[in-house]
């Protein structure tokens, strides 16, 4: 019968100027990924591992890595979204075909309607402008979601944080200051559907108990939220999946 490789702990460092997440695992070997879209390192190592071991393991697989990282900056540049007509447009993990609407004044801005998104802004707009008519939307969708679902998951936990932020983040789906018990959250959030969201809110709010990623701080995550490693799993098959 095979061992099930558990998650012990989780940590993040940067490693010759590249930020890298490791992964803690009853495992026996050390594996590495470069992940998309900014060509961050993800390791999963075993428990015991040294940060030394860790580096000299990334040092010696360099070449490889500089190669994968340029392969997904090329990607990443011919894949960029234009926000055109017909192009769709996720939110809440529905695809939105989008719509233009010509904006003859005012503010170019983005909304949802029924089985659609309809994108008011001028008719040469460029993509810059399109774009930030899209994030906005986000926001104003992540925001509201926020302060829907954010009360219930402070109930559960039993924490509540002092400030709600939103950003736009490459390699964390939020952050939690222990300090202050500001909590920021990804401004891509609002593409993917709700358990996702109330997956990051639920993890960030059981930092305010346990500042690391250890058993104390996955045995929280267990009893708060019992599937959530199947809820990371598919948001992070997710973005994935849209990166390729």
């Amino acid at each position: 019968m095979r061992k099930r490789v558990r998650l012990l702990r989780e940590k993040s460092l940067l490693i010759d100027g590249i930020p890298t997440e490791i992964r803690y695992k009853n495992i026996k070997n050390l594996y590495l990924r470069v992940c998309p879209p900014d060509g961050h390192i993800e390791l999963s190592v075993p428990q015991r591992t040294s940060q030394r071991e860790i580096e000299h393991f990334v040092s010696r697989r360099r070449t490889w890595i500089d190669e994968r990282r340029r392969l997904l900056s090329v990607h990443a540049e011919k894949s960029e979204p234009q926000y055109v007509e017909g192009e769709r447009i996720p939110l809440w993990g529905t695809a939105y075909p989008l719509v233009y609407r010509p904006l003859l004044r005012g503010k170019p801005y983005a909304e949802r309607v029924e089985n659609q998104i309809l994108l008011h802004v001028p008719e040469d707009a460029d993509t810059d402008v399109r774009r930030a008519a899209i994030m906005a939307l986000y926001r104003t969708q992540l925001a509201a979601a926020i302060e829907r679902e954010a009360p219930a998951c402070e109930q559960t936990v039993g924490k509540r944080a002092s400030l709600w932020r939103i950003r736009a983040m490459k390699t964390r789906w939020g952050s939690c200051n222990v300090r202050t018990a500001a909590i920021t959250l990804n401004l891509q959030l609002a593409r993917y559907d709700v358990p996702a969201l109330r997956y990051v809110i639920t993890h960030e709010l059981t930092h305010l108990w346990v500042r690391g990623h250890d058993a104390r701080f996955y045995a929280r995550m267990d009893m708060y939220f019992p599937d959530w490693r199947e809820v990371r799993r598919r948001l992070n098959e997710w973005a994935r999946t849209e990166e390729n």
